[in-house]
């Protein structure tokens, strides 16, 4: 091999490992799994959005024009808010709003690449709410998202929000 060769292979190299890393650094966000403070994380106060999701649940509530019992409090994952955190992110990166990702993955596919063995899950979206009170609030005055909120099949969640997305996943492994 001469001297230009050997070069070029390692200038090749080299963009090839910096591109990789680049790549990986981009698409996963920090993750601090001792706290449910996620507001640096996923753009989002997880302590908050507990707070609300589980009043509703331990309060009851009327979904639609079903009166829902008060069911089990729900607890914050940090695996089920980087699975919503990514959502938003492509949803907010490629202008689209779906459940359905641009790649035709649903959520518990989605899940399942972060690692998350479920045995139940749901999804809420929504966009242009402006703090977690109020996407909260969105989401029981929508009948199909209330109902995800009270139903006692879900034991966990997790929020991310990108721009104007939000995306709440709740599962139960």
């Amino acid at each position: 091999m001469n001297f230009q060769k050997i070069k070029l292979y390692s200038l090749s190299l080299f963009l090839s490992v910096a591109l990789f890393s680049c790549e990986d650094s981009e698409t996963e966000p920090i993750q601090d799994t001792d706290n449910t403070d996620s507001e640096i994380i996923f753009n989002v106060n997880g302590q908050e959005l507990v707070t609300l999701v589980n009043k509703y649940r331990t309060e009851g509530c009327t979904c639609g024009s079903d009166v829902m019992p008060a069911v089990a409090t729900i607890t914050w994952n940090e695996t089920l808010a980087k699975t919503a955190y990514l959502h938003s992110k492509d949803m907010n990166d490629q202008d689209y709003f779906s459940h359905t990702g641009k790649d035709g993955s649903d959520t518990g596919i989605r899940m399942e690449r972060q690692g998350y063995d479920w045995r139940a899950y749901g999804e809420n979206i929504a966009k242009g709410y402006t703090n977690e009170q109020a996407v909260v609030e969105g989401w029981i005055e929508s009948e199909g998202h209330c109902r995800n909120i009270m139903s006692a099949n879900f034991e966990e969640m997790g929020v991310g929000k990108e721009g104007e997305y939000w995306t709440q996943v709740f599962g139960t492994r």
